[in-house]
C-alpha cells in the first residue's frame, strides 16, 4: 500500500528489542556510560563521546527540521559529525556522491510541509542512492529507524570488545557505508577511525597507526593489500574481523588474504533497499563457501517463476520479509520506496515481501547462496546464461586475474556474451590470439559461449567497489567479437 507521496505504507513496526529509537538519540547511551571514551578519530584528532555530542549538537542549531542537506565527498570527521547532525535536527540527508539537490526539490518541500518539530523515526530521513551497476541508479528513501537495525543487530550476534576500534576506507557519503561505519560503532559503544585511503600500503598504515579491529571492506581491497609488496603483515595483525560486501570474492582469495594476515574475511550479502547487510557468511562453513544465514530480524523466502515457494535447493528470486519469532519479530520495515516512483517502488513490495531482484537458493538448513542478479542474466538466443558462472570459468586460467561478463545486444541472437578480463602480470600484453584461444579454452572448460572478449588494465567499478557492467559493456565494439 502506497502513501499520498508514492512510498510504501509499511505497518508500525515492532521496537527494536534494545537500543535508541532513532539515530538523533544514538549518542544518549554512551553520554550516560562512558562519556570520556573515545568516540572519533581522524588522524591526529579525536572526540570524547561528550566532545562528539557538543559538535554534533552545534550544527545541528544550524540546520531546520525537514531541510534536505547534502555534505561534499571526501571522508573526514566534520562529514560523519554533520550528518549525525542532520538526523539530530530531524532533516533529510540526501547520500549521494554528487550533489542531487535539484532531484529532491519536490520530495524535499513535501518533506518540509509534512514536518513538525516532534521527530518521527518512521518518516522519510534520508535518501540514497543504488550502486546503478545495472541501470540508471535508484533514490532509495529510509527511516531513522531502518538504519539502526544492522549495528544494533551486531551487538547481539558479535558483542564488542573493550578495545574495538571500526574502520572503514570505503565513501561515507554512501548510507550503507555510514551504517557499517561511524553509526555501528556508535550502537556498539566503541570507537570509529576516519580512513580516507583505499591505495593499500596506506590503509595498511592505517590500520596499524589507529589499532583497527574491525575493518569493513570490499574484495579488491582485500586484493590491493595481499599484492603490494610494501605492506608488512604486521602492520593488520589488530585486526580480529574483516568483512567483505560489495561483490563476492574468489576461494582462493579469501584463503590467501587468511593465511597470510591470520584473519578470516567473512563476506556478507545486502542491497540498499534493505539496508545493507540481511545474511552473513557462516564461520563454520569452509572459507569461501558462498553460504550465509539470514540476521536475526529477516527471514527468507526463494520465489519462482510463478510465484510459488521454491523448494530448498531451487533457484529462484530472493525475497525478504520481517522475522515472525524471536525478540527481533516485527521490527524489520526496509526501505520506504523509491523517490517519486511509485510504480516502481509497487513492484519492490509485492505479497508482503520485499523483492530483490536477486537469484539465489536456500538449502536445507536455511543458509542462502546468491546466484547473481536476474537483470545480469545474458540471454544468449533463448538461452539463460548465468555471467557469474562465466567469470568464475575464466578466473580458472592462471593468467586471467578479474573477468566482468556482460549481455551485448545482437541483431540475431539478442544478446551475445561478451568477457573483459584482467590479465595477471604474466599475461600483460597479449594479443589478439592469445586472447582468441583463451575464449576457446573458457568456453571448452565451461561448456559456456564467449562470443566477444577484451583484455583490459582494469574494471570499472562505483564508489561501494562493485563492478560496474554497464560501464564495462560500453568498452565492447564490433571488433572484439570473435565471427
Amino acid at each position: 500500500m502506497l502513501n499520498t507521496d508514492g512510498l510504501y505504507q509499511h505497518p508500525t513496526p515492532r521496537p527494536y528489542p534494545f537500543g535508541p529509537a532513532d539515530v538523533a538519540s544514538v549518542l544518549d547511551a554512551g553520554l550516560a556510560e562512558h562519556p570520556e571514551r573515545l568516540a572519533l578519530i581522524d588522524g591526529e584528532l579525536s572526540w570524547t563521546w561528550s566532545e562528539l555530542d557538543h559538535a554534533v549538537g552545534q550544527v545541528a542549531r544550524t540546520i531546520s527540521p525537514g531541510q534536505c542537506c547534502w555534505w561534499p565527498p571526501g571522508n573526514s570527521a566534520d562529514k560523519v559529525i554533520s550528518i549525525l547532525a542532520t538526523f539530530r535536527a530531524g532533516a533529510i540527508w540526501l547520500a549521494s556522491p554528487t550533489d542531487p539537490t535539484k532531484i529532491c526539490e519536490r520530495f524535499c518541500s513535501l518533506s518540509l510541509q509534512n514536518r513538525s518539530q516532534i521527530l518521527d523515526p518512521y518518516a522519510p530521513a534520508v535518501v540514497a542512492f543504488t550502486s546503478g551497476t545495472t541501470g540508471t541508479p535508484k533514490a532509495v528513501v529510509h527511516s531513522q529507524h531502518t538504519l539502526l537495525g544492522p549495528g544494533l543487530i551486531s551487538v547481539e550476534l558479535e558483542p564488542p570488545t573493550p578495545d574495538e576500534r571500526i574502520g572503514t576506507p570505503l565513501d561515507l557519503g554512501n548510507a550503507n557505508i555510514f551504517m557499517l561505519g561511524p553509526l555501528s560503532a556508535l550502537l556498539r559503544g566503541t570507537t570509529f577511525v576516519v580512513m580516507g585511503s583505499r591505495y593499500g600500503p596506506t590503509l595498511a598504515a592505517d590500520i596499524a597507526t589507529h589499532g583497527v579491529t574491525r575493518l569493513f571492506a570490499v574484495p579488491a581491497l582485500a586484493f590491493d593489500l595481499l599484492e603490494s609488496d610494501t605492506v608488512v603483515t604486521e602492520q593488520l595483525d589488530g585486526l580480529d574481523r574483516v568483512i567483505l560486501g560489495g561483490s563476492g570474492a574468489a576461494p582462493e582469495l579469501l584463503a590467501r588474504f587468511a593465511t597470510r594476515f591470520g584473519v578470516r574475511p567473512t563476506l556478507s550479502y545486502g542491497m540498499s533497499e534493505a539496508p545493507t547487510g540481511v545474511v552473513r557468511e557462516s564461520l563454520d562453513d569452509p572459507i569461501g563457501s558462498g553460504r550465509g544465514f539470514p540476521l536475526p530480524h529477516i527471514e527468507i523466502d526463494i520465489v519462482s517463476t510463478n510465484t510459488a515457494l521454491a523448494e530448498p535447493g531451487v533457484e529462484g528470486e530472493i525475497c525478504l520479509r520481517p522475522s515472525t519469532t524471536g525478540p527481533w519479530a516485527r521490527t524489520w520495515t526496509g526501505t520506504l520506496g523509491y523517490l517519486d516512483d511509485p510504480e516502481r517502488t509497487a513492484q519492490l513490495f509485492r505479497n508482503g515481501a520485499l523483492h530483490t531482484g536477486d537469484i539465489g537458493r536456500l538449502d536445507a538448513d536455511g543458509a542462502l547462496s546468491v546466484i547473481g542478479r536476474i537483470s545480469d542474466l545474458i540471454i544468449r538466443g533463448g538461452t539463460n546464461i548465468d555471467p557469474t558462472a562465466l567469470e568464475a570459468a575464466a578466473c580458472d586460467a592462471d593468467f586471467v586475474a578479474e573477468a566482468c561478463a556482460v549481455g551485448i545486444s545482437d541483431d540475431r541472437l539478442g544478446q551475445i556474451v561478451g568477457l573483459a578480463v584482467v590479465a595477471a602480470p604474466e599475461f600483460v600484453g597479449a594479443d589478439r590470439l592469445d586472447l582468441i584461444e583463451l575464449a576457446m579454452g573458457i568456453t571448452e572448460a565451461s561448456n559456456l559461449p564467449v562470443d566477444a572478449i577484451i583484455a583490459v588494465s582494469s574494471l570499472p567499478r562505483n564508489p561501494m567497489g562493485k563492478v560496474d557492467r554497464a560501464a564495462t559493456r560500453s568498452r565492447f565494439g564490433p571488433e572484439n567479437r570473435l565471427s
